[in-house]
């Protein structure tokens, strides 16, 4: 007691220099925090450690590659009369984008007429030599039989020609250029599917947001201009590909952080009066909390922790150290509040209040730094950061509660006391846990009981695998989910590849013929559209090619020509050609064939580029896992010693490694977390039957917890798995709290207890449900589900240390110590029975 008088009166005194030099701090800690928002990134890569081999894999594409990421421009023009109006626009978009600076725009297509009128003009080049020497072999033998025919030299008269026979080889080469064939007339449109495409090549490669909004918002713009519906009435326009997704999901998460802070904001406040029925409540609580928030963000962004933007996981931890920082300074002010009403003076109420929650509420923070500080322990950047800014959240709002909050109660609180409060919910319960604590424990037995139920089944199946379900929740309803399917549907595959980079073409090659003798092998047969290397576009042997067309040439006499059908010269003509053939480079390709394979310093042919195929297999965590797992295993081929493996890049790899990562750091995660506030209890509290109590109201409530999600059927994802160690950390906040008013107290103390500390718990929890319910207006399905689960561990948290526990307690007839010379003394009011 003396000790918190001093440092009570200290405060006080010492408040106008306290605060002046906290306002002071705020200066750059507000622009360390804003730097920090202004820096938001929602890409995957983010949530990785650096080095992780999806993450390496993506730096070195960045450096070697100039793009390979699209905008695609999908127009839904209703009915087949529309089909030309629908290109009109398009064409009129083109010429327009094809004009913004080159850093943010490669090339802009239409349509592939142009890779297929080269591909024709040289396509005896694209033949395998094989085949060429198949088709010369068959055209000698019709010759021969010929020549024999004219000659009389055949044994049997009768005989019949050697048929010129190409179904194989016609049905390997249809399939091989039946993405070419796919637009009749050289445009990216579909009658039947009445739609058409624009596809806009980003001019330099990025997973973020920043290039890609200032391209869409200038598409949008130029549309804007055009007035779609000046060619046709009644066309539709969406975005697709990858350009379109970062956009979406960013800006739904900035929308989503802007609403939840206001309303989180003005929940709490109304929250904190309504409680209190005191509005001066909020100039003593709010202050330091906001601070406590700022210099969270500022600290965190320094040396060594150097958080230095934020992501999909750590935008909302503003509204959460507000909603969970807050709980301090309501249960000081809650005392101190108690003790005014009794009548005591400022600094009497005030030192009462620092020494009857100082120790309850640090234990919480301490509980709940290290559940957040266990998320550091993970590899998982999204997770590291939450739990780094979040630790130093509770840390923060712990001390500058109990730092600035004594000398602005001193300054606000003017009134002689405060007015006594009666008819509480907490009071309700307080009457219910002590005179029916049977019906309670029962109640809570089968909840218990309801719980181990439920999480029978828990385990690997509990984490979310389908990605689809953690997009925007209006994305595949008409947001770029939506126009995505459409241009899948269009073009047949994905337009953006997987990446593998090898070290030399050689190599490049190797790995593409592995991976194309394996084609037929799941899961590459279902997941796999095409894949391409230099090879594709350049043909190789093409001096040898030349030499055997022109000798099947010189075998196609006239006479053997004029024994054709239509049909079989056709097929011919088709394989050989009828032009001079020279060959060509790399330099003499169509823009669209060389896509994705020349580097910036102008290398080609070290890349092999994988197109998957659209479907919900993708989506799914256990076959994209497979699929990045074996495509790492064909791009491991080496063709030499000294070659390193060659690296998978792109969007697949990165959501494999994120689920991985997921599965093998969060048990680890919970249990540190779990372990860790069990070290802080014991070490804080010391006595066992206390620390027994408040550990076992934390199981029970993260059982109930458990329970709920199964039974609702809500699952594990990359963004909520971090609300079960949060849990554990701001869930303990309740029943030590509790459990110390209750020892302070002494016998029979439990009815006043729920009323005044459970009164003032409740108010914790609820400016940590208000916090996390904010997340429920989400549009990101994964920021919504972890709403949902912290939401839920609230309110089991919440619900056995207020309820279940009290009334255990009164069942069981346990009996604390009596209070101690070391207890806080009551105001001269306080022990007036009448008053309590």
């Amino acid at each position: 007691m003396p000790s918190a008088r001093a440092f009570v009166r200290w405060t006080i005194r010492r408040g106008k220099w306290l605060w002046l030099a906290a306002l002071l701090l705020a200066i750059p800690a507000t622009w360390r925090t804003v730097q920090l928002y202004a820096h938001l990134r929602s890409e995957l890569e983010q949530l990785l450690p650096r080095s992780a081999p999806s993450v390496l894999a993506l730096d070195e594409l960045r450096a070697r590659m100039p793009a390979l990421r699209h905008l695609g421009v999908v127009v839904d023009f209703g009915t087949p009369e529309n089909l030309e109006a629908a290109g009109r626009l398009l064409d009129d978009l083109a010429a327009r984008v094809r004009a913004y600076p080159p850093e943010l725009v490669r090339t802009v297509r239409t349509g592939d007429s142009a890779e297929r009128r080269f591909l024709e003009d040289h396509a005896p080049l694209y033949v395998d030599l094989d085949d060429l020497e198949a088709i010369r072999r068959r055209i000698e033998l019709r010759r021969d039989w010929e020549v024999s025919r004219q000659q009389g030299a055949l044994l049997d008269e009768d005989e019949p020609p050697p048929p010129l026979a190409f179904d194989d080889l016609q049905k390997k080469y249809d399939d091989r250029t039946a993405p070419l064939r796919r637009f009749a007339g050289g445009r990216f449109t579909s009658a039947e599917l009445h739609t058409a495409l624009m596809l806009i090549e980003v001019g330099e490669f990025e997973t973020g947001r920043a290039r890609g909004a200032e391209l869409l918002r200038r598409v949008k713009l130029d549309l804007a201009e055009l007035s779609p519906d000046r060619y046709a009435p009644g066309m539709r326009i969406g975005f697709s590909g990858d350009v379109a997704i970062n956009v979406e999901e960013t800006e739904a998460l900035v929308a989503d952080l802007s609403v939840s802070s206001v309303l989180v904001v003005v929940l709490v406040v109304a929250a904190i009066v309504l409680y209190y029925r005191w509005w001066r409540s909020i100039l003593i609580l709010l202050p330091p909390l906001v601070l406590a928030a700022d210099f969270s963000f500022a600290l965190a962004s320094l040396w060594p922790l150097g958080v230095t933007e934020l992501t999909s996981n750590t935008a909302f931890l503003g509204s959460i150290i507000v909603g969970n920082g807050i709980n301090f300074g309501i249960v000081l002010l809650a005392r101190y509040v108690e003790e005014r009403r009794r009548g005591a003076g400022v600094e009497d109420a005030m030192v009462v209040g620092v020494s009857g929650a100082r120790t309850a509420t640090l234990s919480a923070a301490l509980a709940a730094g290290v559940s957040y500080a266990s998320l550091a322990l993970t590899e998982f950047r999204g997770f590291r950061q939450f739990g780094l800014v979040g630790g130093l959240g509770m840390l923060m709002s712990w001390a500058l509660a109990f730092v600035l909050v004594p000398p602005l109660a001193a300054w606000v609180d003017t009134r002689p006391s405060l007015p006594a409060r009666r008819g509480t919910i907490a009071g309700g319960v307080a009457a219910l846990v002590t005179r029916h604590p049977s019906f309670v424990v029962s109640i809570g037995a089968l909840i218990t009981l309801g719980a181990l139920w439920s999480v029978r089944s828990f385990g690997a199946g509990t984490i979310e695998t389908d990605f689809s379900r953690l997009r925007r929740a209006d994305t595949w309803v008409r947001g770029e989910g939506y126009w995505g399917r459409r241009m899948d549907a269009l073009l047949g595959s994905y337009i953006t590849p997987t990446v593998i980079l090898a070290d030399d073409v050689d190599q490049a090659r190797a790995i593409a013929r592995t991976l194309r003798e394996r084609r037929a092998e799941p899961p590459f047969d279902r997941m796999i559209a095409s894949v391409r290397t230099l090879d594709d576009v350049v043909p190789p042997d093409q001096e040898r090619k030349i030499a055997v067309i022109a000798t099947i040439r010189d075998d196609l006499t006239p006479r053997i020509r004029a024994s054709l059908s239509h049909d079989e010269l056709e097929v011919v003509d088709r394989f050989l050609g009828r032009k001079a053939l020279t060959p060509v480079g790399p330099d003499d390709l169509a823009d669209g064939l060389t896509m994705g394979l020349r580097e910036r310093d102008g290398t080609i042919g070290r890349v092999v580029l994988v197109y998957p195929k659209p479907g919900r297999l993708l989506w799914e965590g256990p076959a994209l896992a497979e699929l990045v797992a074996r495509l790492r295993a064909v791009a491991a081929t080496r063709t030499s010693p000294t070659q390193r493996a060659g690296r998978v890049a792109g969007s697949l790899p990165l959501s494999a490694d994120i689920l991985e990562s997921v599965r093998r750091d969060g048990p680890l995660v919970c249990a540190a977390a779990l372990a860790g506030v069990i070290v802080v209890v014991l070490a804080l509290l010391r006595r066992s039957r206390a620390a027994v109590i408040v550990v076992g109201s934390l199981l029970l409530g993260v059982l109930w917890l458990a329970g709920a999600m199964m039974a609702l059927g809500i699952k594990i994802n990359f963004a909520n798995f971090i609300a079960y160690p949060i849990t554990f950390g701001i869930g303990v906040d309740y029943s030590v709290n509790m459990v110390n008013r209750w020892e302070l107290e002494g016998r029979g103390s439990m009815a006043t207890v729920v009323r005044t500390t459970g009164g003032a718990v409740a108010l914790c929890s609820l400016t940590t449900i208000l916090g996390y319910s904010s997340l429920l207006l989400a549009e990101n399905r994964a920021l919504f589900l972890f709403g949902a689960i912290a939401v839920l561990g609230e309110v089991a948290c919440l619900s056995t240390a207020t309820v279940l526990l009290p009334a255990l307690v009164e069942r069981a007839g346990l009996s604390t110590r009596q209070r101690t010379r070391h207890s806080p003394p009551r105001s001269r009011s306080a022990s007036d029975p009448r008053r309590s």
